[in-house]
């Protein structure tokens, strides 16, 4: 399904969407141009917003945690906290120590990424990482990144006000309260358009296959010995599904996918399992 996609931000009916209240984290860094503009956009739509993201860059940490220690947190201004850890440990900061573990945020949004994160690249994504352990805990969650060209440069306040125009539908959509089904998030992905152009639409996607083709450059070592590698990734498409979130790109599409934080595989697979199991049992 595409869907048109206005430069301009909707309004709600009436007196507009209720304000939220909102943690805002990345993988980028908390002083990361996308995390700043999204930051800035949801301010001046109205929402509180306690940005708290890593204090330096920890993209491709997935959803890494640190486990026991000790992490160093700032807070460079106001409403803003920088946490020495991974995209997880920022989020998980924020959900336990600024908010209340009772009274959670309405909504996690990570992001705006530097770069997109879509097809098996999201495994490996903090952006998407930070989101995911947000559905773990029960709290909505929305992952944002942002197509760029090779300086790193792309549209982020273009993104930052379309996920301004999400927020709103998805209030405006709500049931009962709930900006999102129960375990369910989404992944978006705003293409970078040639000549600042807009994009050609809103596509609901699914997450696609292959991405990374990683090439290493080196010899095995010896028994007892060690032996150092090059290595470099380059994309690996030939897999990919056609309604995927890495197609919507190339077609200058926003992408919506839906992520969810369970990794069981469904019904069909289960069934497949307890074949296997009843082999197993047989002597």
């Amino acid at each position: 399904m595409v869907l048109g996609v206005s430069a301009t931000s909707a309004t709600a009916s009436g007196d507009g969407p209720e304000r939220l209240h909102i943690l805002l984290t990345n993988d980028d860094g908390w002083d990361a141009p996308g995390i700043t503009a999204v930051y800035d956009e949801l301010v001046g739509a109205g929402h509180h917003v306690v940005l708290v993201a890593p204090a330096t860059n920890q993209s491709g940490k997935g959803a890494a945690l640190t486990f026991g220690g000790s992490l160093t947190v700032a807070q460079p201004a106001d409403g803003k906290y920088a946490v020495t850890g991974t995209p997880v440990d920022a989020a998980e900061f924020g959900l336990s120590a600024v908010f209340d573990e009772n009274d959670p945020p309405d909504l996690v949004i990570s992001g705006t990424n530097v770069g997109e994160n879509v097809a098996e690249g999201i495994i490996h994504s903090g952006t998407v990482g930070a989101a995911v352990n947000a559905l773990a805990d029960g709290v909505p969650a929305i992952a944002v990144s942002t197509e760029v060209d090779g300086d790193d440069v792309g549209p982020f306040a273009e993104t930052a006000q379309f996920v301004v125009r999400l927020v709103d539908r998805l209030q405006d959509r709500a049931h009962r309260g709930d900006l999102l089904p129960d375990g369910i998030g989404l992944n978006v992905n705003y293409p970078l358009v040639e000549d600042g152009g807009q994009p050609e639409g809103v596509a609901a996607t699914e997450t696609g296959r292959g991405l990374f083709d990683l090439d290493y450059a080196g010899a095995l070592p010896e028994p007892g010995q060690s032996s150092s590698f090059t290595f470099e990734y380059g994309l690996g498409l030939s897999a990919d599904v056609r309604n995927s979130d890495l197609a919507a790109l190339e077609a200058d599409l926003v992408s919506i996918s839906p992520i969810e934080a369970d990794y069981d595989a469904g019904a069909g697979e289960l069934r497949w399992v307890r074949g296997v199991v009843r082999e197993l049992g047989r002597r």
